[in-house]
């Protein structure tokens, strides 16, 4: 089996700077930390001497006293895009209609879909305004319904949105007071963190008290985004899906296969065209292999 790790970089003082390469630093020296809590092995790797530790501190204290701060500027992001109809038609031309690109998305594994956005944020913003043609004209809003369960929680109650698009979750839940974390391709808002969700999210385990999918398990390897739920909300943390009924197995399929994936269902509704799951995170180990859709 072939692991393909996909890296994003800054630049930042003209160094290059990588969350994702930290993070796979972090599984790199895995095994040398475990080493070293229970047998007392000095870890292996290029680590920092205490001398070399002390001059980056020192360095990090002087900008701070500085005032100095380093910004890196972010492409505009629009939704919606121009409804002129050249530009409609060039688009469609390009990236297919709402039905395609749904199912290109949901063929494509996250990994691969989360570069060719990073190098082509257009798509995404065709895709969401296409999106938000079609929520337009839907008896129901999905985020709305998820908002006002959430809305029913005290407000010290931490909210993971995993792909959040537009973010219309975490706006409603921020203005009321909720902190929210939320990840997605492409970043609408400074409030967004640009991740693959199926990679891992920049979370400690058991940060969150709630983790939502929103329309969002999209992708052949599911299964990853919902391991990384599992592994960020605390134990009886919530987790609520919303999803169109005509993706999903049938009831026994979705209670059985959340089981194996550490979750245990609460309920199953049908409003509309979407089905509503709601799931607690048990004691249970999620199976690593297990795909969900």
């Amino acid at each position: 089996m072939e692991v393909v790790f996909p890296i994003t970089f800054a630049n930042v003082d003209s160094e290059e700077w990588s969350w994702c390469q930290s993070r796979l630093n972090r599984i790199n020296y895995k095994k040398s930390i475990a080493d070293t809590a229970v047998d007392g092995v000095v870890p292996t790797g290029h680590l920092r001497s205490p001398a070399q530790a002390l001059q980056d501190v020192l360095g990090w204290l002087e900008r701070l006293d500085a005032g100095y701060v380093t910004e890196i500027r972010r492409p505009r992001i629009v939704v919606p895009l121009s409804d002129e109809p050249i530009e409609v038609e060039r688009r469609a031309a390009r990236y297919g209609d709402f039905s395609v690109m749904n199912q290109r998305w949901n063929a494509t594994g996250s990994a691969k879909l989360h570069m060719r956005l990073r190098d082509d944020a257009t798509e995404w913003e065709n895709y969401h305004t296409l999106y938000r043609r079609a929520r337009a004209t839907w008896t129901i809003v999905p985020f709305k319904i998820i908002a006002d369960w959430i809305s029913q929680l005290p407000s010290n109650r931490v909210v993971g949105d995993f792909g959040c698009g537009e973010d219309l979750l975490g706006q409603q839940l921020r203005s009321a007071g909720y902190q929210v974390h939320s990840f997605d391709h492409v970043p609408i808002s400074d409030d967004v963190v640009i991740c693959d969700i199926g990679e891992g999210v920049p979370l400690d385990d058991g940060e969150l008290d709630v983790a939502v999918f929103l329309l969002s398990l999209m992708g052949v390897n599911t299964g990853d985004y919902l391991r990384e739920a599992a592994r960020t909300l605390v134990f009886n943390g919530r987790l609520i899906v919303c999803e169109a009924t005509s993706r999903l197995p049938d009831d026994d399929a979705i209670r059985h296969r959340l089981k194996q994936l550490g979750f245990h269902v609460t309920d199953i509704s049908q409003q509309a065209q979407f089905s509503f799951i709601r799931a607690l995170r048990t004691d249970r180990e999620p199976d690593p292999d297990l795909e969900f859709l």
